[in-house]
């Protein structure tokens, strides 16, 4: 072959045609490298960019060669060390390294990181170097940097127990909280020992399940110090998917162990307590100052124990009559609030101007006549029932005042400016609709819905006319007084046992009064056809051997009862019939022993 056909010139020289073939060949090369790559003159002149370093930076080619050096694209806090590797390159470039890291500034101004190495031509004081753009790698170093740091202190402050163990209970690494408890790093120990101070892996172990790839979460006690513990056990994997390691978490939860079994012993001693006295109530005739054994009286009885067993707010309903604040009372005094205040108010006999001072409470100056501090009812019943008897008298106004101490927003005493939040329990009643108040607009929805949590619906008398002779043999003991009483014949009990009784109770009450005070038995209803008369002696008539001041007390009082069984109790109407004031009428009430 012919030095010609060789590429070489007859005097040995490279050929044009040769020197032009391995330019396009390096080119080429360098075109195709898929990094960024460009060749950097002596005094750091850019000479030549490939495509990608284009694309890398922004600036195409034309702007590139020949008119930009190579520390414009650099981020200025890394110029100077750019500067001095490309001048200590020439003169000692054993002592420079060829790869590293910096960041570039591309045209739009954004930060980019790159990995570049860097190389000498070989007989040139040129250089060539690639970049490879690794700023989504940065990134996500610096986030996982900062999830690690993140995860780190949680790990370090976290109050239970982290730990990691490889599959034959060796300890690999242990949080803050372990190492305390335990006094040492103890890496490379065994866990039970550590820990647990067993000698043999823990009874409760479950390390076949984590190596199948379960989390396994129980509670665990030691047996050693009999403390309580979570544990949850995590598997961790290598690369070839098999469990290697195991990371465990225990929280101490000794305390709340302890609660627990103080709680389900207390639930079981009131679960039997509740069966004895449901079963006693079955035998029993009478609940507190309640009487009956009737099935619907029984009902009332078993409400009256879930009322006291917690404190929810109750509503009493039922006819004028049927004992609502005996069921109030029996209530308040089966409850834990049985040692603080039962406080009955009511709600009807209390005048709207002044009904606010009398549930909150005054401070002194408030208003003319307010010459000291008054407690409420709000305050005297703190801790304890309060008893709201005809709840449905209650004005709209004050209806919005008491939901708000009901909600716990508390309350503010006439003239005062403190919050007071009393813990009170409302017991109300009613003879009354309040369904039908609320949608008359008379009563708040919500404050029905917030009283009207646990309902006891008590039954007329007329519905328990089997309890007539508990009843009557009650009230006439309490009638006695030492003197002789009217018997109660057949007769007159078949005549109780026919009417109706629309006063309930109390009007059973009353007839037995008069029974044992004036020898009669009236019926207020005049439905009633078979009213009992009992024959009396002339002395013990009206002002038969009594002084004038006795026989006007005992006509007064007569009178007094006939016109409340007349109508129906309604106090408001019987006062307005007598021609007297409405707490008149309460005054000679008491004075004759009329409730």
């Amino acid at each position: 072959m012919s030095k010609a056909e060789n590429g070489q010139g007859v005097d040995g020289s490279v050929s044009f045609s040769a020197l032009t073939k391995d330019e396009d060949m390096y080119r080429a090369v360098l075109e195709n490298t898929g990094t960024g790559t460009i060749i950097i003159d002596n005094d750091m002149t850019i000479l030549y960019v490939n495509a990608h370093f284009e694309y890398m930076t922004g600036y195409n080619r034309s702007e590139i060669e020949n008119s930009m050096k190579w520390p414009q694209f650099v981020f200025t806090d890394d110029q100077d060390r750019m500067k001095r590797y490309h001048n200590e390159r020439r003169k000692t470039p054993e002592l420079i390294p060829t790869e590293y890291e910096c960041r570039i500034v591309d045209k739009s101004g954004a930060l980019k990181y790159i990995y570049m190495k860097v190389g000498m031509i070989p007989g040139t004081t040129k250089s060539i170097a690639s970049y490879m753009d690794i700023t989504e790698r940065k990134h996500a170093e610096v986030r996982l940097m900062e999830s690690e740091s993140t995860l780190s202190a949680i790990v370090e402050t976290f109050e239970g127990f982290i730990y990691i163990t490889t599959v034959d209970h060796r300890l690999e690494f242990m949080n803050r909280a372990l190492i305390d408890y335990s006094g040492r790093d103890a890496v490379g120990e065994l866990c039970y020992t550590v820990i647990f101070g067993l000698d043999s892996p823990c009874p409760w172990c479950t390390d076949r399940n984590v190596c199948e790839g379960k989390t396994v979460r129980c509670e665990v006690k030691n047996p050693v110090n009999d403390r309580w513990y979570y544990s949850v056990r995590t598997p961790i994997y290598n690369r070839d998917g098999q469990v290697e390691k195991i990371q465990s978490i225990l929280i101490d939860i000794t305390d709340r162990k302890h609660t627990e079994e103080v709680i389900a012993e207390n639930a079981r001693l009131l679960r039997r307590e509740n069966t004895r006295l449901s079963s006693a109530i079955k035998e029993r005739y009478t609940f507190g100052d309640l009487i009956g054994k009737s099935s619907v009286m029984q009902e009332v009885y078993e409400l009256i124990l879930k009322a006291a067993s917690t404190n929810a707010h109750v509503m009493i309903n039922g006819e004028s009559g049927t004992g609502k604040e005996l069921v109030a009372r029996a209530i308040h005094l089966m409850s834990d609030r049985k040692g603080m205040p039962f406080l009955p108010i009511n709600c009807g006999a209390i005048s709207e101007t002044i009904i606010e001072s009398e549930f909150f409470g005054y401070r002194k100056g408030a208003f003319t006549g307010a010459d000291k501090d008054k407690q409420g009812f709000l305050d005297i019943a703190d801790g304890g029932t309060l008893f709201l008897d005809e709840i449905g008298e209650i004005a709209l106004s004050m209806q919005i005042k008491l939901l708000r101490v009901i909600e716990d927003g508390g309350y503010t005493r006439v003239g005062g400016y403190q919050v007071l939040k009393p813990n009170i329990r409302i017991i109300a009643a009613t003879n009354r609709n309040l369904q039908d108040l609320v949608r008359k607009g008379l009563m708040r929805k919500d404050f029905y819905y917030r009283i009207h949590i646990i309902p006891i619906m008590l039954p007329p008398l007329r519905d328990r006319k089997e309890d007539l002779p508990l009843l009557i043999d009650h009230f006439m003991s309490q009638f006695e007084n030492g003197r002789p009483l009217p018997p109660v014949t057949d007769a007159i009990m078949d005549a109780f046992k026919r009417y109706n009784w629309p006063g309930n109770i109390r009007e059973l009450q009353n007839v037995l009064k008069r029974y044992t005070t004036l020898n009669e038995i009236v019926f207020m209803d005049s439905v009633e056809k078979e009213a009992v008369t009992i024959p009396i002696v002339e002395s013990e008539r009206i002002g038969g051997g009594t002084d004038l001041a006795a026989a006007l007390e005992t006509f007064e009082k007569r009178l007094i009862l006939e016109t409340l069984e007349k109508t129906r109790w309604k106090k408001g109407e019987a006062a307005d019939i007598l021609g007297i004031h409405r707490k008149t009428l309460f005054t000679k009430m008491r004075k004759f022993g009329l409730k």
